[in-house]
Formats: C-alpha cells, structure tokens, sequence
C-alpha cells in the first residue's frame, strides 16, 4: 500500500472514530455504576421532581430514601463493597407498583432506559443518578428520584453495533484500496 492511500485510510478511521459515541463526565444515559475502590459507598439524596412516590434500593437492599420524605442531603451508607462490583439501582415506583432499574433497557420492563449518571457531579468526586419514573420513559428528563453516590463510577453501556460499524468501515476501506491498486 503506498503512503497516501494509508493516509486516507487514516484519516477516514479518524472520522469514523468522531462519529462513535464518546465517553466522557457528561450524563450517561442508561449507563452502568461500579464501586471504584474497596470500602464504603455513601448515598446522598439530591432531590425529586416527581409527581409519583418512590424509593430506590441497590443490590437487593432495604428500600430507602422516599422521594417525598426525605430531606435534601440526606445519607445513607450502603456498606462496604469490592472494587468493581456492578451497582444495580432499582427505583420502585410505588405509585404505580413499577420497578426500573439502571442500566440498560433490556434491564427494565418497557425495555427502556430510565437512569442517567454522571460522574463527578459538580465536581464534587460522587457520581450522580436521576431516575424516570413514567411507564415508556415519560418525559426522559430524569429528574424524578435523584441522587449521588461516594466512591463510584459511572460507564457507558457498549454499543456493539457502533463498534461493528467502525471495524467493518475500515475493512471497506482497506478492500476498496486494494482493489485500486490491482486495477
């Protein structure tokens, strides 16, 4: 392959790699939430915007901090975990008698994402989580039960077909080249 169709392919896995989703401290939509370090994971209420009563709980807890009832700043320590281990928030809607969870939307009913987070929220090194509390997503602002997390990290759910499509862009490329130059 001569040096300016390696540029051009350069240049073109450049693009493609603009193109795929960036991870970075904005909010993750339908991410996943892992302890960072061994100890302890403090939760802090932040707030809802809910018109529907709700708790949360994580890991097949006790539920805790209704939306209602809780005052602004109030903690709740979850206990000692393993660096790494996968936080499974789950939001029970108690209004309606529904569970969501974050994650994934193939983790919930509706088979919609209902959790954002974001990492070092306000700079303030926790990782915040906001819950949709409606059947369907409802308004997907993410307001409805909020909270943060000490000693947590937010990621990206995999977008297989993102990274599909990269890699077979670039083998197109690379074929496309090759047949140029036997011709």
């Amino acid at each position: 392959m001569n040096s300016s169709l390696l540029h051009k392919l350069f240049i073109a896995g450049g693009m493609l790699l603009a193109m795929a989703p960036a991870i970075s401290t904005a909010a993750i939509i339908g991410g996943n939430l892992y302890v960072s370090n061994t100890g302890v994971v403090t939760a802090y209420f932040e707030g809802t915007d809910a018109g529907f009563d709700s708790l949360i709980s994580v890991n097949g807890s006790s539920e805790f901090f209704p939306n209602h009832g809780t005052a602004v700043g109030t903690t709740w320590n979850l206990g000692t975990f393993s660096a790494g281990t996968l936080l499974n928030f789950r939001l029970h809607v108690v209004t309606t008698g529904d569970y969501f969870y974050t994650g994934s939307a193939a983790n919930n009913p509706d088979n919609t994402v209902h959790a954002q987070a974001i990492e070092n929220w306000n700079g303030t090194g926790r990782t915040f989580v906001g819950f949709e509390d409606l059947w369907g997503g409802g308004d997907h602002d993410y307001n409805d039960h909020q909270f943060s997390f000490s000693n947590t990290q937010a990621s990206a759910v995999p977008v297989p077909a993102a990274a599909w499509l990269l890699g077979s862009g670039l083998l197109g490329l690379i074929g496309v080249a090759r047949r140029k130059e036997q011709a």
